[in-house]
């Protein structure tokens, strides 16, 4: 994580003023830069943890002196998460993107994005009702296996794919009804999970939603004659499901809409 200096100048009053900025590689608004050698870090095969991920965590980097880039992240409960690496270059490919837990084994591996193998995600959910704070991702090349150069380049990026819904109501005559749409070209799974107002669990319902298929769930079904909100964990990329809630009042003929969002970033 290199830090440039760029040359900056106005004219002011017919004066040309000039001065420099230092600047580090690009992060994100969520970025949350952890200094080398972290007394408190997380190491990884001899490798100390040098950024942790957080939702809208961007960073452009390399490799150089050495092939392996190690990243901590924090889960929350019932909730889901992507890591991507992307503008890989250099002796960089292929990349290898994984997930590994506190004993230092393997998790997960990344898949490549629409067969686009330098673009790899990384997807999973956490559906314990405990954070999990001891895992860590690794970034690793496999071309320069031993001693990459300042030419050997990516991108990281991290998200929270959670989804949220505000509102649903299944008290007095009301009935709402969640559907949710896959127009992905691949299978996306998941879990509804169902709160009450003060934020106490009274379901969930789990879900396999296959490529441009709609998903309808009458939620009063699963949590009869209560009201809250929803939250959606499942292992599609950032923003590719589509959903809303639809409560019907049957003494009106009215319907409330209520969009599915993802967090921003």
């Amino acid at each position: 994580m290199r830090l440039t200096r760029v040359a900056l100048g106005i004219v002011a009053l017919g004066l040309l003023v000039t001065f420099s900025v230092v600047s580090q590689d690009r992060l994100g608004a969520g970025a949350i830069k952890i200094p080398g050698n972290d007394p408190g870090g997380r190491t990884l095969g001899g490798v100390t943890a040098s950024a942790e991920l957080v939702n809208g965590f961007q960073l452009q980097t390399d490799l150089a002196g050495g092939s392996v880039d190690i990243y901590k992240i924090s889960q929350k409960p019932d909730s889901s998460y992507e890591v991507v690496v992307d503008a890989t270059s250099g002796d960089i490919d292929p990349v290898l993107l994984q997930r590994f837990s506190s004993a230092s084994t393997v998790v997960q591996s990344s898949l490549p994005v629409s067969g686009i193998a330098r673009t790899q995600s990384l997807r999973w959910t956490n559906l314990t009702t405990s954070p999990v704070d001891d895992e860590t991702v690794r970034v690793q090349s496999g071309g320069c296996t031993t001693n990459c150069g300042t030419d050997d380049v990516y991108r990281i990026r991290a998200y929270e794919t959670t989804y949220s819904v505000p509102r649903f109501n299944n008290s007095a005559t009301q009935v709402t009804v969640l559907l949710l749409q896959n127009p992905t070209d691949y299978l996306i799974t998941g879990t509804v999970f169902f709160w009450d107002a003060t934020g106490v669990s009274v379901g969930m319902s789990a879900f396999s939603l296959a490529p441009k298929n709609v998903f309808v769930l009458n939620t009063a079904s699963i949590v009869p004659g209560a009201s809250g909100a929803l939250t959606i964990a499942h292992d599609g990329r950032y923003g590719d499901l589509s959903g809303k809630t639809v409560a019907l009042e049957p003494a009106t003929g009215f319907s409330f809409d209520t969009p599915a969002l993802p967090r921003v970033h």
